[in-house]
């Protein structure tokens, strides 16, 4: 059980990391109002920092959430059940700076992707008069993100020691570095093992 949940869960860093670097790549790319920067902090982990105008520019679309979701591509099944995609956000959003987009996006979810729709409208005209707002809140998300990674990587790290353990008990119980593990990996050292197996 632990070994398949942790092979599913360590499957998820390649796309974690593909939608990094995803946005680092969008540094300088797209269209921009240029002018006063907000001061993203650099938790926040994009390539550079955001204009005022692109930002109101997203804000002050009079499309509503529900449009968006109404005439964005049905690309997954949470799309098709009425939750605001990534991709039905940008395409509602024509001709705005591509990584004001993604940053606004991410402030309103912890997901890559989706988000609830009463939750989006409910972020998006929150941010639409307090640019302050957007900040705390992209900072918060992205915080949030942070913490569920580390404590994905506690789970995992657990799940791996009772593997190990489990598995130096069952066939080289007598081994000396079963007492003092991962310490023992290097003394008496892993390659000592072989001498104890069953």
């Amino acid at each position: 059980g632990s070994t398949g949940g942790g092979g599913i869960a360590v499957g998820q860093f390649p796309q974690m990391y593909q939608g990094y670097q995803k946005t680092q790549s969008l540094k300088g790319e797209g269209p921009t109002l240029g002018g006063e920067k907000i001061g993203l902090s650099p938790l926040c982990g994009y390539p550079e920092d955001l204009c005022v105008k692109d930002l109101q520019k997203i804000f002050n679309n009079k499309m509503s959430v529900e449009t968006m979701v109404e005439k964005g591509p049905k690309d997954s099944f949470l799309a098709v059940k009425g939750y605001l995609r990534y991709n039905a956000f940008v395409a509602a959003n024509k001709n705005c700076n591509p990584l004001a987009l993604r940053a606004v996006f991410d402030a309103m979810t912890t997901s890559a992707d989706t988000v609830s729709p009463i939750v989006a409208q409910e972020k998006l005209d929150a941010f639409k008069d307090d640019i302050g707002a957007f900040k705390s809140q992209l900072l918060f998300t992205k915080l949030q993100g942070y913490s569920a990674i580390g404590f994905l990587l506690f789970l995992l790290g657990i799940a791996a020691a009772t593997c190990a353990g489990s598995l130096a008990l069952g066939w080289f119980p007598d081994w000396p570095g079963n007492q003092n593990f991962p310490v023992s990996l290097i003394s008496p050292g892993i390659w000592t093992i072989p001498e104890y197996w069953i």
